[in-house]
């Protein structure tokens, strides 16, 4: 199957970003095309969804952030590289809900807003990239 990189990385952002963990993204095997799945989706703008989305000879689920290892993980991984003397710091923040937020913050405090959105554009691609790896996907331009 082949699809757009940035297609699936949109899709699987969408899904990371319900606070209610009820997006599921799925991606028709034959054509490629990727369906968005949530109770939370104004059906108006979308086209109607296939009523055969379970049926994994047909659909291939996609894995959110946190089923590739890029949830709360990733921001102590990247103090443990940029800021070592913080790394329980930041690690501390994620023991609580919020931490996200409090995490850009403390990053932007300490001037390294920038180099997190690049370390985490870089680990997403790198993680999804091997996952459609994994699953015997093609990138299209």
């Amino acid at each position: 199957m082949k699809v757009k990189l940035s297609d699936i990385i949109e899709a699987i952002d969408f899904m990371s970003g319900d606070p209610f963990q009820s997006c599921e993204g799925f991606i028709h095997i034959e054509s490629g095309k990727i369906y968005l799945r949530s109770e939370y989706l104004d059906a108006i703008d979308l086209e109607e969804l296939p009523g055969n989305l379970d049926d994994t000879d047909l659909y291939l689920p996609l894995p959110t952030k946190n089923d590739l290892g890029l949830g709360s993980q990733l921001p102590v991984c990247f103090a443990e590289e940029y800021a070592p003397d913080l790394y329980n710091e930041v690690q501390a923040m994620f023991r609580h809900q919020g931490a996200f937020g409090r995490f850009k913050d403390w990053a932007d405090r300490h001037q390294l807003l920038a180099a997190w959105y690049r370390f985490e554009k870089e680990c997403s691609e790198r993680e999804i990239k091997a996952w459609c790896s994994m699953h015997n996907i093609q990138f299209i331009n």
